[in-house]
Parts: structure tokens; sequence; C-alpha cells
């Protein structure tokens, strides 16, 4: 009986060892496919996998929830954007706004709420206030905790809401043993020479500057000159995000990116306002004409999009044979 105890439990842990392996080899491809934009298209899910995909049969999920996340893991989705912001106790919690209004059951702003209080709130559904006000059995999560859940499965962009958390979150994320897996950004302007790439702050982490409408100013060359910067930096940045960027200098990004061998993001959060190239659609326009917004950014160069229509962006890229 022993014996045969014994060789069970060998057998066990052979087997959970070899799920933690073949984990790790999904993150590790992952990582692989973001460094590589030849690779294929990458797609980010834009505070999770919150809206309901039918196709795959998916209910919605409320945004920056551990649900969320899970169904981004279901649908095999690159990476999960999520909000990152601190507590009154000094603990980093997962939620996009300063205040607990839009999304919780809940009142006041996080900065102003211990971890405590804040975990006794219940999350609604979706994207909450008046549009989906219904509650859920989802709490509000720690960043831990959802790093922890990442672990192994999926990528996580990180949007850190203030500026005095930038260090303590890439920590949380190198204790979790995602430091490789996780994405980090900020926004850069004229001014900036290498800002993330070369502060010892996000040596542990990828990190990605972003450009847009502000760099723009005084016509293109001022984008084309903080990217040429950013690229030139001794860290490599590993992408390139776009924020309301004027049409025409979509090329002359798109040619120093390809050039610099780093992704082309591109946001389509039309349902909260906010593209990446001006003049060029978002998620709301693709859904009208069965994903034509997402092919022509594709087309134009974009090899990354950030959306909050994962479900159904992925069933274009299938329909169209683009996803590798």
């Amino acid at each position: 009986m022993s014996r045969l105890l014994y060789a069970c439990g060998r057998v066990a842990l052979l087997l959970a060892c070899s799920m933690s392996a073949m984990a790790a080899d999904r993150t590790d491809d992952i990582r692989r496919k973001f460094d590589d934009p030849s690779a294929g298209v990458f797609i980010a899910a834009h505070r999770g996998c919150h809206n309901a995909s039918p196709h795959q049969k998916l209910e919605a999920a409320p945004e920056n929830s551990l649900a969320a996340l899970e169904h981004c893991v279901k649908l095999g989705v690159d990476m999960m954007e999520l909000d990152v912001r601190r507590s009154a106790d000094g603990a980093l919690v997962v939620i996009h706004d300063a205040t607990v209004d839009r999304t919780t059951d809940g009142k006041g702003k996080v900065s102003d709420l211990t971890l405590a209080q804040l975990q006794a709130l219940r999350l609604k559904q979706n994207m909450g206030a008046q549009m989906s006000p219904d509650l859920t059995d989802e709490r509000l999560p720690t960043l831990a905790q959802m790093l922890g859940a990442a672990r192994g499965r999926i990528m996580i962009n990180l949007d850190i809401k203030d500026d005095d958390i930038y260090a303590q979150t890439i920590a949380e994320a190198a204790a979790q043993g995602m430091a490789r897996y996780v994405l980090v950004k900020s926004f850069v302007d004229r001014d900036a020479a290498g800002v993330g790439a070369d502060d010892p702050a996000f040596a542990a982490v990828p990190y990605m500057p972003i450009v847009g409408a502000w760099t723009a100013k005084g016509g293109g060359a001022g984008t084309v000159q903080v990217v040429t910067r950013q690229l030139a930096a001794q860290r490599r940045p590993a992408g390139v995000e776009l924020v309301f960027l004027p049409r025409e200098q979509l090329a002359p990004v798109r040619k120093l990116a390809a050039s610099g061998g780093v992704r082309l993001w591109a946001n389509t959060l039309t349902s909260v306002g906010v593209i990446s190239v001006i003049g060029m659609g978002g998620d709301l326009e693709a859904l009208r004409t069965s994903g034509r917004a997402w092919g022509d950014l594709i087309a134009a160069g974009v090899d990354t999009i950030q959306t909050d229509e994962p479900g159904p962006l992925l069933d274009f890229l299938k329909r169209e044979g683009i996803l590798h």
C-alpha cells in the first residue's frame, strides 16, 4: 500500500509540475510574440474582457475584475490592461476611477478608503454607472490578486494612475514573478529623452512610451523626434502607443517603429472616447462594419490593438486569416 501511495504521489507531482510548465510556456509564448512584431497582431483587452462575447458564449463581467481576466484567458487574449491605484493604507488595488462611485456599490475616493473598506464593496456589472447598475458577487481586487491569477496564463498591461506608485507597482509585479510579463507605460512629451527606458525604476519590466496629439503640436516633426529619442534610449522600449495622433503622422511613426523592431500600439476604445489615430475608427465602427476599422489600422501598419471588444476582434482576425 505504501509503495502504491508513493507511486501515486510521484505521478501527481509530475502532473502538477507538467501543468505548471505548460502554464509558464503559455506566458513565455505570449512574451515572445510581443517581442516580435512580425509574429502577428497582438490583442490587449482594455480593463479586461468585460463586454459580452456571444460567439464565445461569454457573458459580460465587471471591468478590472478577476472575472474579466478569466474571460480573457478563455478567449485566448494576449494581454489584459488594468488600472492601478493605492488605498488609504497603502495597498495597491485595481480600479480605473479615482472614486469607487461608478463601478461599485460604495462612494468615496479610493485614496480615502482602506483595503478592508474597498474589498467590502461589490462590483457593478461591466462598466457600471447607470448603463450597468446591476451588482455582481465580484469584489474589487488587489494588484497582487490580479497578478497571481494572471501568472502563467496571460500578460498584463499596467496603467498606473498615480506617478508616486510606479516603483511600488513594479516591485509588486516582481514579487509576484510577473516582471517579464507586465508592460508599464507612461506619457512622454516633446522634451522627454528616453523617459521610461533609461529610468532605473523601469529596469525590471518592459516599458512603452505614449505619444499623440500633444507631441504633434507645431508639426509632425515633434512626434517623430520624440519617438526617435525613445527608440535611441540605452534600453529600447517594447513599443510605441498612440493616442489621438494626427492621421498624416501615422506613416512616419510606423516606419520608425518598424525600423526599431518594436510594436505599434493603437487604441480603438470608442466606448470611452479614446482612439489612436484621428480620423480612423474604433470598436464601435468596427462592430458596425464587420471589422473594417480594425482592418484599416492593421493595413496601415498597426500590429497591436487595445480594444473593449476582444471577442469580436478575434472573430474578425480569424475570419480574415490574419491571426497567427
